[in-house]
């Protein structure tokens, strides 16, 4: 070991060396970023940090395989979008007494939402970049949103937040340096490496410490000592490698296997004869085979055969052994393999896929939410002090009740989950506004509207009670069930084929 840090040393001088974090053991690291043959070690008895696992230099070596993967292997970026459409979508609902006040807020979140009033480039929405900051911390391992004064947000990406010195040293007063934060004796962040990118040229160049006041670090962390964020994605990015180059290599094994042969057998000595277009005379030609010319037939003679060379490719076991792999590398965002397969299970299987699916995204909704509350709080404050907005009587702007509301996703079944929801109501251990709300939708904007629709129908002499469309829905649903528990049937028989 020793004599290994030497040569470095000799080779790349000490200051780079350090720089690069390359003086830790060896075994000190993440699999995605060793490039060694032999990934698996026995564990050491010392413990280090998050962050001193995850130097300067390799975590841009992660960052940088992970978006490699979001740009060029469809499996890793389709998971990347199937995980925001569940996480990151969200509906502002104002929560006050006064229909009027709540009204009137969200008019006006929904008009500061837009590209040119929240985001200081001037070119994503407010929904668009809660989804692009989500996206970040998924590939990144963190992203940096900074409120700024003038009432918009700006983004910094993970690759941004460096110090020039990109090494971690301890600081005057039990605080530190690490990875582009300083923190205090507690642990608490207190200013942050912003760096601005260099035109052309694939670095960045260091621009200012800024204020952890008006700053949110949204990242994945899985130790109370870690300060930066890791991606999610760490534990799968080999495994997406290998299967990307694996599939490649699969495809271009298909691509030759269409270049057949002909394989022929004689009984004598002599040569069957040319089967090109040659300047042989034509009495040396025994069989004149065109295989650009589509269908052929050879009327052979006695004791000539041929055969036709074909490779079954890519094989069963290599499918099975694929579909293994993609399984495991996209439970790396704990996706369920029946999103990716459809045809994988049946409505049983996908509802309890989901069901399992929505309880590991909720802690990853909570920390999106709770940015979306600061933005909130941070955006009534301003508007209350600039006079743009006036709240309701003897309240103040931290009393102002409201709610982000993840968008829901449709049923997999409308028939068999209302009449579910109808029954849980009826008994008593649900509400509407439970079930509207997994929904993606407000209870009482709904109450409103079929309100609304009622009087319009009513007024103009039309028929509103959903009772008169009972029979005709009995009898679609009636024919519906029977359909869909033959399906399950099929599904379940396909299942037992598989195993």
């Amino acid at each position: 070991m020793v004599g290994r840090v030497e040569t470095k040393k000799k080779l790349f001088g000490e200051d780079w060396i350090k720089k690069n974090g390359l003086l830790r053991p060896f075994n000190l690291t993440y699999d995605a970023v060793d490039s060694t043959k032999k990934r698996r070690r026995a564990p050491k008895s010392t413990i280090y940090s998050e962050d001193d696992e995850l130097s300067a230099f390799r975590r841009k070596q992660l960052i940088s395989s992970a978006r490699d993967l979001q740009r060029n292997f469809s499996v890793a970026g389709w998971a990347i979008r199937k995980h925001l459409d569940y996480v990151a979508s969200y509906n502002f609902q104002v929560k006050t007494s006064d229909n009027d006040f709540n009204k009137k807020l969200e008019a006006l979140f929904a008009w500061w939402s837009l590209p040119a009033n929240c985001d200081a480039a001037g070119k994503h929405s407010l929904s668009r970049f809660v989804r692009l900051a989500e996206q970040s911390r998924t590939i990144d391992g963190d992203v940096l949103v900074l409120l700024l004064k003038d009432g918009r947000m700006q983004a910094v990406e993970s690759d941004r937040i460096s110090d020039p010195s990109q090494t971690n040293t301890s600081l005057p007063g039990g605080g530190a340096q690490v990875n582009g934060v300083r923190i205090d004796a507690s642990g608490r962040a207190t200013e942050y490496a912003i760096c601005r990118r260099v035109a052309g040229s694939g670095t960045t160049q260091f621009d200012r410490w800024v204020s952890s006041e008006f700053a949110f670090l949204l990242g994945y962390f899985d130790r109370f000592d870690q300060v930066r964020g890791v991606s999610r994605m760490a534990a799968a990015i080999n495994a997406f490698q290998d299967l990307y180059e694996g599939i490649s290599y699969a495809l271009a094994k298909a691509k030759v296997s269409q270049l057949f042969g002909l394989i022929t057998y004689r009984d004598a000595p002599d040569s069957i004869g040319i089967y090109s277009q040659s300047d042989a005379p034509t009495d040396e030609i025994r069989y004149d085979v065109n295989f650009g010319a589509g269908p052929f037939h050879l009327d052979l003679d006695d004791g000539d055969k041929a055969e036709i060379l074909e490779s079954k490719t890519p094989s069963v076991e290599f499918q099975e052994f694929t579909k293994i792999m993609i399984a495991s590398a996209i439970k790396s965002l704990d996706i369920p393999f029946s999103f990716y397969d459809e045809s994988f299970t049946n409505y049983s299987g996908a509802r309890q896929a989901l069901l399992q699916y929505e309880q590991s995204v909720r802690a990853k909704r909570d920390d999106l939410i709770e940015l979306l509350d600061r933005i909130t709080s941070w955006k009534i404050a301003q508007w209350v002090g600039a006079g743009i907005l006036e709240l309701p009587a003897e309240m103040r702007v931290t009393e102002v009740p409201w709610e982000w509301v993840p968008i829901g996703m449709p049923w997999i079944d409308p028939q068999r989950e209302i009449a579910a929801d109808a029954l849980a109501i009826k008994a008593g251990v649900r509400s509407r506004q439970q079930i509207c709300k997994e929904r993606g939708l407000d209870f009482f904007d709904i109450a409103d509207q079929l309100g609304n629709e009622k009087e319009y129908l009513e007024a103009r002499g039309l028929p509103s009670d959903p009772s008169l469309m009972t029979s005709a829905s009995k009898s679609i649903s009636g024919q519906a069930d029977g359909n869909e528990i033959q399906d399950d049937e099929n599904k379940d028989e396909q299942a037992k084929e598989r195993k």
